[in-house]
């Protein structure tokens, strides 16, 4: 996965060789000895600053992509702020229109109740009104008179009453609109507090990576003034501590795969028509060699993961070096990224039911973030891009963020065309 310094190998080959001995603190007595042991540590003390300061860059890149999708989510935020308070006023206004027309029918309830009252009482005063008719057409008018009257008032209380039904709907569809702005808002306040985390993270992660790459070139310049032994042992420290810091680093890339995956709902993946039906993933490559299985690891340079010093989080795949690299299954593009350490170039997809891949080390990618891709779709070419011995593909499978052997996922054998 990185560069792999031997500097200590050397270190110890150089002074088991020595024919003139060792002083008494262990430097060799040769100083052609010595010369060649201060260059190998002054190799491995470069290749830690060339690492450090590979690591800080991409982690400045982070800081920026945080930075715009930061002011982005605040942006939407803004946005639903507004719209909530339209229609606040949307709703208040409404609230203010029921209560007027709420008053206006209860007066002509009011009104009609005092008609039904006078008629009940006074039953005479109508027929009064009937008996000063001139006539029978002016007593049929009379009569008819007291009919629209009686209905005008039914039909306006009626009228009335569906107003204020239809006002209560378009205030309960407002407050059903506000409370969805509501839950918008609040998940946007969610993904910004994980941004924020996100960037305190990194900053500190930068903080640290900055004092490692002053202490590392102050021990460059001390270098020459100092016993081999004494700036091995610096050396060593220097890597140990730094390695661990890269490792955090690295771990941005999920980091940010995981609010890509919060704020892109990936969903059901609909299967291509020439989806493997036996296998959920195909080999990536073919006919690759795998140079590197997924576990625990004897390399020193492997990062840390659970209760192992030393662990791969994916395979190794070897191909000729431009070798075409293929999406292992259906899914979305979430991250298309490039350093000149960790994963190097790299592409990672979204699968259906929490899945992820990653495809790292290549020396060009073919894909965009955002972009469908089928089963077989190329999405990049070998290379040996970032922290890399030489050409190979770093595949790497995880479900719900935790890294797993893809080899039971795929053809069973060594890798293959084979799909079934």
């Amino acid at each position: 996965m990185r560069r792999v310094v031997v500097a200590i190998a050397l270190s110890l080959l150089v002074l088991g060789a020595a024919p003139g001995g060792a002083t008494a603190d262990g430097t060799p007595a040769n100083p052609q000895q010595q010369l060649a042991l201060i260059q190998q540590i002054r190799a491995q003390l470069g290749s830690n600053l060339a690492d450090a300061l590979a690591a800080q860059q991409q982690l400045r890149l982070s800081l920026q992509t945080n930075s715009a999708q930061q002011q982005q989510v605040q942006g939407k935020i803004s946005d639903i702020e507004a719209k909530i308070g339209a229609l606040d006023d949307q709703i208040a206004a409404a609230q203010l229109r029921e209560t007027i027309l709420a008053r206006r029918i209860e007066t002509e309830r009011a009104q009609i109740r005092q008609l039904a009252r006078s008629v009940y009482e006074s039953p005479g005063s109508v027929l009064l009104v009937l008996a000063q008719s001139q006539s029978l057409s002016d007593l049929f008018t009379r009569v008819a008179d007291l009919n629209v009257a009686g209905s005008r008032a039914a039909d306006l209380k009626s009228s009335l009453a569906a107003d204020l039904a239809q006002l209560e709907q378009e205030r309960e569809a407002e407050q059903a609109a506000r409370d969805e702005q509501i839950t918008q808002r609040n998940e946007l306040d969610s993904q910004l507090s994980q941004l924020r985390a996100l960037q305190a993270q990194q900053e500190k992660s930068m903080a640290q990576l900055q004092q490692k790459i002053a202490q590392t070139r102050s021990e460059l310049a001390r270098l020459s003034r100092q016993s081999a032994q004494l700036a091995q042992a610096v050396t060593d420290m220097l890597q140990q501590q730094q390695d661990a810091i890269i490792a955090a680093a690295m771990q941005s890339v999920w980091a940010q795969l995981q609010f890509w995956l919060q704020t892109n709902n990936v969903g059901q993946v609909p299967t291509s028509a020439g989806h493997s039906t036996k296998y959920r993933f195909i080999w990536p490559e073919p006919q690759a060699q795998i140079s590197q299985p997924f576990g625990p690891s004897t390399f020193w340079f492997e990062p840390a993961y659970g209760h192992y010093a030393h662990f791969h989080t994916g395979i190794d795949l070897v191909e000729p070096f431009g070798s075409p690299v293929y999406a292992a299954d259906d899914g979305i593009v979430a991250l298309v990224g490039s350093s000149s350490s960790g994963y190097g170039n790299y592409v990672v997809i979204a699968h259906s039911g929490g899945f992820d891949t990653l495809y790292g080390h290549l020396s060009t990618t073919l894909v965009k973030s955002g972009q469908r891709v089928t089963q077989g779709t190329a999405v990049g070419l070998e290379g040996s891009t970032g922290n890399s011995t030489g050409p190979h593909v770093h595949f790497e499978l995880r479900v719900a963020q935790k890294p797993v052997d893809p080899t039971p996922y795929l053809p069973p054998g060594a890798p293959s065309a084979y799909r079934g």
